[in-house]
């Protein structure tokens, strides 16, 4: 049976929605421990063996390292939907934000992706890095900028995306992977069912599920 997938193009004016029926075709990987590193033991003599108080001590540490890796172990849990790995709360821009504002906080945050919001929190855009980059070859305007520079009072609205695709919370990471693959694109906000934005998955956020989190199968 296919998974339904919601995703929707939306900005400025724009909500058009975009169905994507999918079978994910998903498996639940048992859950395995890791096991503690052994060091390789040679032939030793009864001189070699530590005295009883140090070795009671040693296998005190050992059992309380056991515990705590099989405590981390049970705590891992199986990575499927974007609410898992997004970023929330979200720092966002307004449309009204200067460039000059926008560049510090990106420079500061270090941020690839910074979704744009009205007031009420609904979804006008999305801006990037690049997007600010391709402003100053362009204009030949290299930052940074100075309280009197026509960036300081020049709003983003230009520079905004204004056609964006989101998702919600419970859309499976494996999907949102592939639209963010297909379209080539880095960074895609989360909206709840009101249209609010909760969160925002970038690609760095699956990578580092996949890395430090979540069972990982490859098929080819």
């Amino acid at each position: 049976m296919g998974v339904y997938m919601a995703f929707t193009i939306t900005g400025a004016g724009l909500r058009d929605a975009v169905p994507l029926n999918t079978d994910s075709g998903l498996e639940v990987v048992e859950e395995t421990f890791p096991a503690l590193a052994v060091k390789k033991v040679g032939s030793r003599t009864e001189a070699d063996e530590p005295p009883l108080e140090k070795n009671k001590l040693i296998q005190k540490k050992a059992g309380r390292a056991y515990s705590t890796t099989l405590q981390s172990s049970k705590e891992r849990k199986l990575v499927l939907h974007a609410h898992q790995i997004m970023t929330s709360p979200v720092v966002t821009l307004l449309p009204d934000t200067t460039i000059t504002q926008a560049w510090s906080l990106f420079r500061e945050r270090r941020y690839r992706h910074i979704p744009v919001v009205t007031p009420d929190r609904q979804i006008y855009g999305i801006i990037s890095d690049r997007d600010l980059l391709r402003y100053a070859a362009t204009s030949g305007n290299i930052p940074p900028y100075t309280d009197t520079s026509p960036e300081a009072s020049t709003p983003i609205g230009g520079l905004i995306k204004t056609r964006v695709i989101v998702t919600s919370a419970d859309t499976e990471i494996r999907e949102i992977a592939k639209i963010l693959f297909e379209q080539r694109i880095g960074a895609m906000p989360v909206l709840t069912e009101a249209g609010l934005l909760q969160g925002i998955i970038t690609r760095s956020d699956i990578l580092r599920a996949l890395i430090n989190h979540a069972p990982l199968e490859l098929w080819v």
